[in-house]
This record gives C-alpha cells, structure tokens and sequence, in this order.
C-alpha cells in the first residue's frame, strides 16, 4: 500500500457529488457536511446514494452530503493517503481486514458511543464482529460475501461429482481431488483458482478453510499460519499443480471466470453466488456477440470448498462495511450526525438493495424484512447451497488487536504470497514453504504466539 503518496496525486480523478443544503429554513439543527468515500460497491451504488441521500435529507434538511466516489483499484490508496494527512472522508467503505489499518492510524471512531443499543441490535451480531477490534465497534456491515467455488455442473456430474449432495452435505478433501482429477482433460483443467499477486491472499483465506483455517489467528489469539493445517494446505497445492490437475502458473482474477465459461476449467474459484447471474448474461450474449469468445453453454453451480481431515467444515466469509473516521474538523456533535447517516445507508431497503444486487442476505433484520418481497435470479440448489454456506461462516476471534493484524498482513504481503508464487511455479516445496513462514513468523511475534500442531 503507497500510503506516502502526495495528497494531490491522491485525490486525481475525484468526483465530488454535492447535495446542496435546502428545507426548512427554521430547522434548530445547524448546519452540517458529511462526506463519504465509496467504491463501486454494485454497479449502480453511486448513482443509487444520490437517492438515498435525497431521501435522508427530506428529514434532516441540516445535513449536506458529499460522496467522493473511487474505482476499486484507487480506492485503498486513496482512503490511506487521506487519513494520514487528517483529512479522512467521515465514512469510507472497507473491507473487514482493513479496519485494523484505520485503528493504527488513530482515525477509528468506536461507533456504540454515538449510536443506540436499540439501532445496534437491528445488525446481526456474528457480522458486527467483523467490524469489532479490541472489543470496540467502528462500523456497520452491509454484507457478508461467502466466497467459495463455481463449477460448470455437466462437467462436474461426468467426473463423478454427486452435485446436489454435495451442495447440501458438503464434500471431503479426497472427494475433491478425485473429482478434479477425473476432470482434467487436454486444454481444460479441473480446478482453476484466482492466484496472481494480492489474489493470491484470497487462496490461501478461501481455500485455507480446507484445512481448517478460518482467519488468520486461532480463538486464543496464535497466528495460525505456523499451524500443522497449514503445511497442509500448502502440501495440497503442490499435489493439485505437479499432478496438472490445476494451473502451475498465476491466473488473475478476471481471467479465472473466462475459463469456466469457454470450458477451460471444470471447477473454479474464488467464487460467489452473483456469478450465477453473471454466467447467464455471458452465454445470452451469444445471441449478439457481446459473450466472451468461446464461450460455451453451461448451468453454474455454487459449490463449498472441501474438508480435509480432522478440520470442521467452514465457509469464508468477508464483511464489507462502512466506518466512520476522524479528521482534523471532526467533532462531538458532527459524529453523531455522521454516525446516524451511517446507519440510515447500512439498513433497511438501503441494504436490502446493495445485497439483492450481489445476491447475498441482508446481515440486518431491517434489511432483510426489506428483501421479502424481492426475487433473485437463482437456482433453488443455489439459493440453497448459499443459504447453508451462509451458516457455515466463522467470525474471526474476539480481542485481536490494531498490531495483530498489522503484523499478519506483514506475513502474507511479504513472506506468503511470494512464497506460494514459488510453489505454484514448481521452484520451492510445501515443506521449505512453511518452514520460511514459520521462521518469519516467530520472530514477528514471538514464538509463544504462534501456533503449532493441528488445530481444530
């Protein structure tokens, strides 16, 4: 993350969109300017917060809004830049992995001080605990995208894949590895997983649940990638590339998708339930040519990611959120504002209309009661097979701290991620793999903090 960068190369290609204050000229409440620095969240998301903004403001005419709207790729460093110079947008859009980064700076607001236990208790609390650190809330879900693998279930079911089963009941590691052998053909391999450079974090999260790895530090606090579970997961990629049954080369993220549509991959991954829609958009292009070339037809699947033995079967799950943040003018009074606005945008058909969008429940009992009259575009195995990875989904531990997870993204930018680029490319083995990992890791936290043998 280029957090050092100018401040005017920052805001480069910003795009300021002002709600002008207007209303009631004899409101007592003064006069306020709330901004918020969003992604393409839904492909609409920007244009859609303009509504909703002129909808909060029909009651709170004081509040003008101003949304600094960022592409994906900008946003992190620009979200940075701006909080180290004090001058944080007072809500952003993160990811849970990144609310730590906010803490260390000092621009974290812990949000339960300007927001009632009756608003808090709308939200569900397994997702509010994404949003928690050292006991301490700094905002909102809107979310909990469960990422796991997509398949193209002809293929899958020729492999011998019982698809519904294992929909419903889950699979086992060598159930996994028999089928994606059996699917690896001349110019289409059996499991495909998003790899190249940052992605590569999202193998090791995503698929790590494996082998029992569900966040990045086991429920008393140890770093978990020191762990036996680990070595395992290594173990079971060098068995996946040596065998061919998956690339021994970086697939980036876009390209992963490509390959489960032309018929490339059997399997891939990461995968989410809006892939389903996405698949039926590309093969309906067919028809005007805007479909990828090559692409074949195909019923998508969502499907768990297997279970090696002795770990419990569990589903990935990220939370994407708002927090509020501090800045040079940030006030008392001005975060209670700030804070109410927050929770207007994270609930009711606000949320409802982000998580229809990307085909995921509400995390909050205003938003999906909104939901109820809404129907997606699913396979009712899909919608089920999502509804139960759903309740697969393990929130990371409570009282990891602003340094934990400060040192843990040290490990995985630094010493795992150019460290399983060796391995995908046959230049390492699992085994020297973890050992590297486990040497950095003792001495970035202290051997006591580490954990070894299996954990459960």
């Amino acid at each position: 993350m280029k957090m050092k960068k100018v401040l005017a190369a920052a805001l480069t290609g910003l795009m300021v969109l002002s709600m002008a204050a207007c209303g009631d000229s004899g409101k007592s409440s003064k006069e306020d300017t709330i901004t918020i620095m969003v992604p393409p969240v839904t492909g609409t998301y920007v244009e859609d917060l303009q509504g909703w903004i002129e909808e909060y403001r029909k009651d709170h005419p004081n509040i003008t809004v101003e949304v600094i709207a960022t592409s994906w790729d900008e946003h992190t460093n620009k979200l940075s830049t701006m909080a180290l110079a004090g001058e944080a947008p007072d809500i952003a859009e993160v990811s849970y992995g990144a609310v730590g980064t906010y803490v260390e700076m000092g621009v974290g607001v812990n949000i339960a001080d300007y927001m009632s236990k009756e608003r808090l208790d709308d939200y569900d609390q397994n997702a509010l605990d994404y949003m928690t650190m050292d006991n301490t809330l700094y905002g909102l879900p809107l979310y909990i995208t469960i990422q796991a693998l997509g398949g193209n279930r002809e293929m899958l079911e020729a492999a011998g894949a019982d698809v519904q089963k294992i929909q419903t009941q889950g699979w086992t590691y060598e159930e996994f590895l028999e089928v994606i052998k059996n699917g690896t053909k001349e110019g289409c391999f059996g499991f495909v997983f998003a790899n190249s450079g940052a992605t590569t974090a999202d193998f090791v999260s995503i698929f790590g649940v494996a082998a029992g790895i569900s966040s990045n530090f086991t429920q008393d606090l140890k770093y978990v990638y020191t762990s036996e579970n680990m070595l395992s997961l290594l173990q079971a990629v060098e068995t996946m590339t040596t065998s061919g049954y998956m690339p021994n080369y970086s697939v980036e993220a876009g390209q992963r998708l490509v390959m489960l549509e032309t018929g490339q991959t059997m399997l891939t991954g990461k995968a989410m339930p809006l892939f389903e829609s996405n698949v039926k958009k590309n093969i309906a292009g067919k028809a005007d040519g805007s479909a990828v070339e090559g692409t074949i037809d195909m019923e998508y699947v969502f499907l768990p990611v297997p279970t090696m033995a002795n770990a419990t079967e569990s589903v990935y799950g990220v939370v994407d959120g708002l927090i509020a943040l501090r800045n040079n003018n940030t006030t008392e009074e001005h975060l209670k504002n700030v804070c109410e606005f927050m929770d207007f945008l994270s609930s009711g058909e606000r949320a409802a209309a982000v998580d229809n969008a990307v085909y995921l429940s509400s995390v909050c009992e205003s938003g999906r009661k909104a939901q109820e009259s809404f129907t997606l575009d699913q396979s009712d195995l899909n919608a089920a097979a999502v509804e139960r990875a759903i309740t697969k989904v393990i929130a990371p531990p409570a009282g990891i701290t602003a340094e934990m997870n400060a040192n843990a993204k040290t490990m995985m930018d630094e010493t795992i991620v150019p460290k399983f680029q060796a391995l995908l490319a046959g230049e390492t083995t699992a085994q020297e793999v973890y050992d590297t990992i486990c040497k950095d890791a003792k001495n970035l936290f202290g051997e006591e903090n580490c954990a070894s043998g299996w954990i459960k």
